[in-house]
């Protein structure tokens, strides 16, 4: 079945039980036969054209908003990624001023160990959906989300419930489109990938060779980098005796290289000698050795590519960026810049929103107001997000939430529970006006137009435009139509790709 038919017969299908019952919980399972929809094909080939800003949009945003496309359209498609590529140039104190409730993101490890770890995990959560929504930094938290994943941390393990926030911070947030072996580096150094890899506990006569592991199969050279086990067991001895203070002092949960614990031997790495009595400088030269090597330079690019081109972008596109990787030392600025002005948005196909995406996006189309000053919001949102299989830190192998169409693509009911959800007011101290949201719209028609053009710019698929509009029929939609009404477009197939 095809994309349109699965989309028809779906809508088909539940219109006649959504109008026999005035009740939500009826009512909204109109809300599915959209979703079910996901499961037939692609609408790619569908979707009506894009321009090159709105595509751009698409990739570096959170989410398309008429505001987004107003300032690509008057910057243009390479000053508007210069924009967001400058992010420290752009103003985000209204951000900066819905996060100052949260003083713990400012807190030292010794500090955040006072409170519960149910309050620094939360805050943290919180701080992660507020920037995602409202930040003007769109890209920066985009590059947030994407090395997160790729040096992911489950945040249940060890002290990471509360130190993670300081890894957040000071290696993910600190780095994020600055330079990749700057990242690597603090990365290796921080208190809560030392404890989550058990670096924290390697030491000289056994090593430990997790992070050995993981530094160069995910982190830096690939699954397929060139590397042997006994490079493994090399790099293990190299970062022997890097480690955390375990006192109950304020330097708590902190890194400390102890020289007593560190194999003084030589090492060889990828056929490279270190030699002996380096010390700390075993683990830099290391890190310095994989970040140069060729195979990290295509791993890194074709993973960028991957997540803001496509599932299987073009080899041409990959060596490209892999070829700056090369020449830039892994500035990752230049990286992005050479992807997106190689990228041919004409050719591109969609991606599906990974649920996180998918949430934020349907939170900056309606407009909605998140935390409506309320300091606990983040519990049930989470827990939706934790239906769709995409809660925030707590992926608990360090490969990261994938980023594969086929992970997530069977995954739908929790997406139009959360479309029913937000718009029935269900997840608490979160609200969509829907008055400013659609304006003084009074027909079926004048919604639906509306919807069309503050959730998709105009280029929402017609035929789901028309179901929508006649869901709203006979009559004058009233507040309740028109909620479900945007409910369901969230949860519209056009809404789940990008």
């Amino acid at each position: 079945m095809s994309f349109l038919s699965a989309l028809s017969k779906g809508l088909d299908d539940v219109a006649d039980l959504a109008r026999t019952d005035d009740t939500w919980s009826r009512r909204r399972w109109l809300l599915g036969g959209a979703a079910l929809a996901l499961l037939g094909e692609s609408p790619s080939k569908a979707a009506p054209p894009v321009g090159s800003t709105r595509w751009l949009i698409n990739r570096i945003t959170m989410g398309w908003t008429p505001e987004e496309q107003l300032l690509a359209d008057t910057l243009g498609y390479h000053g508007y990624l210069e924009y967001h590529l400058n992010h420290t140039a752009i103003d985000d104190s209204a951000t900066t001023l819905r996060l100052a409730p949260y003083t713990l993101l400012n807190a030292t490890p010794y500090q955040l160990k006072g409170f519960a770890s149910s309050i620094t995990t939360n805050q943290l959560n919180q701080a992660t959906f507020i920037r995602a929504t409202y930040s003007k930094r769109q890209l920066f938290e985009r590059m947030v989300e994407f090395w997160t994943d790729h040096l992911n941390i489950d945040v249940k393990k060890a002290d990471n419930p509360w130190i993670k926030l300081v890894d957040d911070r000071d290696v993910i947030r600190a780095h994020a489109l600055g330079n990749f072996e700057a990242l690597i580096t603090a990365s290796a150094r921080s208190p809560s990938m030392l404890q989550y890899l058990d670096n924290a506990i390697s030491v000289v006569g056994n090593p430990n060779e997790n992070y050995a592991r993981e530094l160069m199969e995910l982190h830096t050279l690939g699954v397929s980098g060139g590397y042997t086990q006994q490079d493994v067991v090399e790099v293990a001895r190299a970062f022997t005796g890097w480690t955390v203070d375990d006192s109950d002092t304020p330097s708590q949960n902190t890194f400390i290289f102890n020289s007593n614990l560190h194999d003084t031997d030589s090492k060889l790495v990828l056929g490279q000698t270190i030699p002996a009595g380096g010390g700390y400088s075993d683990g830099t030269d290391v890190i310095k050795l994989l970040v140069d090597h060729p195979s990290t330079a295509h791993y890194i690019a074709l993973k960028l590519c991957q997540r803001f081109y496509g599932y299987d972008p073009p080899a041409t596109l990959v060596n490209s960026v892999a070829a700056t990787f090369t020449s830039t030392d892994g500035d990752i600025k230049s990286m992005l810049r050479t992807l997106f002005y190689s990228a041919d948005p004409a050719a591109a196909p969609l991606k599906l929103k990974r649920p996180f995406h998918l949430v934020i996006s349907g939170l900056r189309s309606t407009k909605a107001e998140v935390g409506g000053g309320a300091f606990d919001f983040g519990s049930q949102l989470r827990q939706r997000l934790q239906a769709a299989g995409h809660e925030p830190f707590q992926w608990g192998t360090p490969d990261g939430y994938p980023d594969k169409l086929e992970h997530w693509s069977g995954l739908i009911i929790a997406r139009w529970n959360f479309a029913a959800a937000l718009m029935n007011n269900d997840i608490a101290n979160i609200v969509v006006d829907t008055t400013a949201m659609l304006g003084p719209t009074t027909t079926a028609d004048s919604v639906s137009d509306r919807i069309n053009q503050v959730m998709f710019g105009g280029t929402m698929n017609a035929t789901e435009r028309i179901r929508i509009r006649d869901f709203m029929l006979p009559g004058i939609p009233t507040e309740a139509d028109k909620r479900e009404a945007i409910g369901l477009a969230i949860a519209s197939p056009g809404f789940q790709w990008y």
